[in-house]
């Protein structure tokens, strides 16, 4: 009976990696239903299936897959790359590079998706200032009228620049961090670098020269509570006194995954950018139930153009904001399908739309 329980305990911790062995880091786990289970860490471990037998996989840069536990072997499982690639342009004298970005959100609770959000972004960087804009147009649905309502409007606008390109790469800000003594960033093997601060690690940066893409794994939420937590000590010490112990309504971790395309100088443009993912993880205090938020933000088109061809760009590459405008798009432009149940879930927050 021991034999058996130890071995069973043991099936509910599992490896998540690539065709080449490598461990994939912030993989969203959910079970049969939707609901959370949980993500892998930086080594694609997941610690705990939670008794669940059916579990889907998600990471912007794999397909997702609904596996079997009892179909495991050896405790890994093997996620297949997304076929996704961002074509070469030329670089032309223009004012503008032009970006189109898609993205997509989903709020999950302890009973599956409650709130969805997708939508199609027309994003420039005008050369001359240096300057980023864009433009929005999204769809967004809740399980009630309510939750709609009061995440839209609270905080609609934040996810909506969760989608958007920014004039400094994540990977760019962390050696940012490093010049200013922030972060430590140490070459691990070649073509790979560990991030960390004075408590932790926080991520990896990747670099392939092959596929020409760096890739960094942060976990964002960590970082900025060790910086909060050692001024706050710092304050209290100064003071002489031992630092407040805050009652949190919820605590949360933000595990970041960012690709950029590289040059063969290991350099990158602004239009450059090819994916993003944000996992913003959390738990409620009082009753210990918990919430998870997943974004995924892809390049979609990219060109240099002028202000009169951004217009003109705008007009051809509009898009409706309906769901089935939106799977229409994610299907022409190869985004990675959702797992099915995962899919289906969602689906039923779009019934009466879908049935008409």
């Amino acid at each position: 009976m021991m034999l058996v329980s130890a071995v069973l305990m043991q099936a509910q911790r599992l490896q998540v990696i690539d065709s080449d062995g490598n461990p994939i880091a912030y993989v969203c786990v959910t079970n049969e239903r939707g609901a959370l289970v949980g993500s892998t860490d930086t080594e694609g471990w997941l610690e705990d299936a939670k008794g669940n037998a059916v579990l889907n996989l998600s990471h912007i840069a794999f397909e997702d897959m609904t596996i079997r536990l009892a179909d495991v072997v050896d405790g890994r499982v093997v996620m297949q790359d997304v076929d996704f690639n961002l074509p070469d342009i030329e670089v032309k004298p223009k004012e503008l590079a032009y970006v189109q970005t898609y993205y997509r959100l989903i709020y999950f609770d302890d009973d599956g998706p409650i709130y969805y959000r997708g939508g199609v972004i027309d994003n420039t960087y005008e050369f001359a200032k240096e300057k980023t804009q864009s433009k929005t147009r999204s769809l967004s649905k809740g399980e009630n009228g309510l939750i709609r309502f009061l995440i839209s409007t609270i905080v609609g606008r934040y996810i909506d620049k969760l989608g958007q390109i920014k004039k400094e790469s994540t990977y760019q800000r962390l050696l940012r961090y490093q010049t200013e003594g922030k972060l430590s960033i140490v070459e691990d093997a070649p073509g790979r670098q560990i991030v960390s601060d004075t408590v932790s690690v926080l991520g990896y940066i990747d670099t392939d020269t092959i596929a020409r893409q760096r890739t960094t794994s942060f976990n964002m939420w960590a970082y900025t509570d060790h910086i909060k937590a050692t001024e706050e000590a710092a304050k209290a010490a100064a003071k002489g006194k031992q630092p407040k112990e805050k009652k949190k309504k919820y605590s949360t971790e933000d595990l970041y995954y960012e690709v950029y395309r590289i040059d063969s100088e290991g350099r990158s443009r602004i239009d450059d950018f090819v994916m993003r993912q944000l996992q913003v993880i959390g738990r409620h205090e009082s009753n210990d139930k918990q919430f998870m938020i997943l974004l995924q933000a892809y390049t979609t088109d990219r060109d240099y153009v002028d202000k009169k061809d951004y217009k003109q760009l705008r007009k051809d590459n509009k898009v409706e904001m309906d769901i089935r405008e939106l799977k229409q798009f994610e299907q022409a432009h190869n985004i990675p399908a959702l797992a099915i149940n995962v899919q289906e879930q969602i689906d039923k927050l779009f019934e009466k739309e879908l049935s008409k």
